[in-house]
């Protein structure tokens, strides 16, 4: 299983270096979007810079992920549907979706150290709180995206479908967040980390229920 996967990924790296425009449009948004934050409003607080580091990260991970079955021909489909499993499509999908959002969020966070010229205050505890947030996300726009990807209004679909699975994942990130950049002190850190690796794992879950049932039709 795992060579296939690792196959299924060569392939996706392949598609996106030859057409380029998803993953580069959009950390070509990233720049622009946080260069004309910071020069209107100047200095952001601790809560607003966070607010903004989630919500484009968010909008950027709609935007690379929104399409990530669609763009497949029909034929295309119908070729992964012969040679590969469900599960193995949808593993691969995640890895390669999980890799871009990463990068995207880490260019993210360099921009606003650029612009802001303050360093995140517990490093640890938010890329802690990243990787489960990002993976989140992830997840849930993946398993969205595959269920919407034969509706011609894809993307609004994604859209509305996605945002009542993420606001849970957002609000707990966004407090864990807060905590890092010593907003405000809470014992219970460990506690919302764990509640949030228990969405993750029951969002992983659902993506292996329900992706058969979509391939199949």
């Amino acid at each position: 299983m795992f060579d296939r996967v690792l196959h299924i990924i060569k392939k996706e790296l392949s598609i996106e270096l030859r057409e380029k425009y998803t993953f580069f449009s959009s950390i070509l948004y990233l720049i622009a979007i946080t260069f004309v934050v910071f020069k209107v409003f100047g200095k952001l607080e601790g809560p607003t810079k966070m607010a903004l580091f989630w919500i484009l990260l968010l909008f950027t991970a709609i935007n690379m992920i929104g399409f990530s079955f669609s763009y497949q021909t029909q034929k295309r489909k119908l070729n992964y549907y012969q040679l590969y499993d469900p599960q193995e499509l949808m593993t691969a999908k995640l890895i390669f979706n999980f890799i871009k959002v990463f990068l995207a969020g880490l260019v993210l966070l360099l921009l606003m150290y650029i612009f802001s010229n303050e360093p995140l205050k517990d490093g640890v505890l938010f890329f802690k709180v990243y990787i489960l947030m990002v993976l989140g996300i992830v997840v849930v726009l993946n398993l969205i995206s595959a269920i919407s990807s034969y509706n011609q209004n894809q993307n609004t679909l994604v859209a509305v479908l996605s945002l009542p699975l993420l606001i849970p994942i957002l609000l707990l990130g966004m407090r864990v967040s807060l905590i890092s950049e010593r907003m405000f002190s809470d014992s219970g850190v460990a506690k919302y980390l764990l509640m949030l690796s228990g969405i993750d794992l029951l969002l992983l879950t659902l993506s292996i229920i329900f992706i058969p049932i979509v391939w199949k039709s």
